[in-house]
């Protein structure tokens, strides 16, 4: 019984025998050969010869340049552990080949003899002209059909034409004052911070305003968001905004013919000239979900401060429930001169980093003021039931959610409850975080007595 290598040479040699389909041919070998090539194991299913060499070579690690090799028959090749150079002598058994190699690379080409003895194809024999065909008589002309009416332009092709030579703009920015867009004026991206917008014209980008109002008049169009906070902002009939709307703190005045074809993200949003608010299912279930939200978050917050700060809250509350008119007092005034430092700061642009900073950091302020408020609120309800803060400070937020739900009352009760904090913080100087200096240190230092 024959080994399993004796019978993958045999069908290698069986192979060649089929490919040749004539006497055996000669593959000559030049440059330097190794005396044993590493074994390989293929097995290639109706390939052309030239394809079955080059999987050889990928098998053998070899670099192959093929060289007016003919592509010859299909193939079979099905080897197990047979030296490189024999099987490749065995694929190119049609012919007369030298194969030349240079370290890896492996060059193959037909050998001279084989292409003196190639025989020469016979010249054909010169076609005889043809006669020349007579000429074709010359067809009347055919009247040109009547060209059909070019059909009405869509509103949407109109509207894309308008659109393609659509220009950029430059930006805008602008602190501490108002800004109008003229009409025909193209425009990019819009800021303005402590003043109002007037749009008239183009704009190509966004639109951001914070403490102003912003309007965008009758045949002005919006093709980026629109982002406004501390201020309304009216859309009116005739006006287009192709992005979202955001407007925090403050209402959206919406004209029956206005396009805004993005999101609104507004509580209020205000249509027509009658000033109604719009009433749906949807706009009174995202607003409930969002009054629940920001109470939780509150409560959060406030616990967050009871918790790290004590002692601080404690204070707080004790000037809440002494003198709440004079809380309520001193808010205002804090309130006011806050904006009115913010206001000054954004006139240059070194002071808007510092405006905005401020800003955050009083929000924060205010926030906590609203916690102790709430928790001062919740200890009265409560009564001596319980003297767990965190108790006082959830029934307090439980009553502001419930009580801001009534129209006009609860936007008049967040008022309140902030302006009471911020007045307490003003009052207890951030809950003594800046504490006064001692009576008697004056600019010589503490040891300097007057004469």
């Amino acid at each position: 019984m024959l080994s399993s290598r004796r019978a993958a040479a045999l069908l290698v040699a069986a192979l060649g025998l089929s490919v040749s389909g004539a006497a055996r041919a000669e593959v000559s070998r030049e440059g330097v050969w190794p005396a044993a090539e590493p074994e390989v194991s293929l097995d290639v299913s109706r390939a052309p010869r030239n394809e079955a060499i080059k999987r050889l070579a990928q098998e053998a690690g070899w670099s192959l340049v093929l060289n007016n090799v003919p592509p010859g028959d299909p193939v079979d090749l099905r080897v197990q552990d047979q030296p490189a150079d024999k099987v490749l002598e065995l694929l190119l058994a049609d012919g007369d080949y030298v194969a030349t190699r240079d370290g890896d690379l492996i060059a193959i080409a037909p050998s001279d003899r084989a292409q003196r003895s190639a025989p020469a194809l016979p010249a054909l024999p010169a076609l005889p002209a043809l006669p020349a065909l007579p000429a074709a008589p010359a067809l009347p002309a055919v009247p040109e059909p009547p060209q059909a009416a070019a059909p009405a332009a869509s509103p949407d092709d109109a509207e894309a034409e308008q659109d393609a030579p659509r220009r950029r703009g430059r930006d805008r920015f602008v602190t501490g004052g108002s800004l109008r867009i003229e009409r025909g004026e193209v425009v990019h991206d819009v800021s303005v911070v402590g003043g109002s917008l007037d749009v008239w014209g183009t704009v190509t980008g966004d639109i951001d305003v914070m403490g102003g109002s912003t309007r965008i008049h009758e045949g002005a169009r919006v093709r980026g968001d629109v982002s406004t906070v501390g201020g309304p902002l009216t859309v009116a009939d005739g006006a287009r905004v192709d992005g979202d709307v955001d407007v925090v703190g403050g209402p959206l005045h919406r004209g029956e013919r206005a396009l805004i074809r993005g999101d609104v993200n507004n509580e209020i949003t205000l249509r027509g000239d009658d000033g109604e608010p719009e009433a749906t299912g949807a706009s009174l279930a995202r607003r409930a979900g969002g009054a629940v939200t920001r109470t939780a978050l509150l409560f959060a917050f406030g616990a967050v401060l009871l918790a790290l700060w004590p002692r601080r809250m404690e204070v707080l509350k004790v000037e809440i429930a002494a003198r709440p008119m004079r809380s309520f007092a001193l808010g205002v005034v804090g309130v006011l001169g806050a904006l009115a430092l913010a206001v000054a700061l954004c006139v240059t642009l070194i002071g808007v980093p510092f405006a905005v900073i401020g800003l955050l950091l009083a929000f924060i302020a205010a926030a906590a003021g609203g916690c102790a408020v709430l928790e001062t609120a919740g200890a009265a309800l409560a009564g001596h039931r319980t003297r767990n803060p965190y108790v006082h400070l959830a029934i307090g937020c439980l009553g502001l959610l419930l009580v801001g739900a009534i129209p006009f009352v609860g936007g008049a009760l967040h008022g309140v409850v902030v302006l009471i904090g911020a007045g307490a913080l003003v009052a207890t100087r951030l809950a003594n975080l800046l504490r006064p200096r001692p009576r008697g240190e004056g600019a010589g230092g503490p040891y300097r007595t007057a004469p």
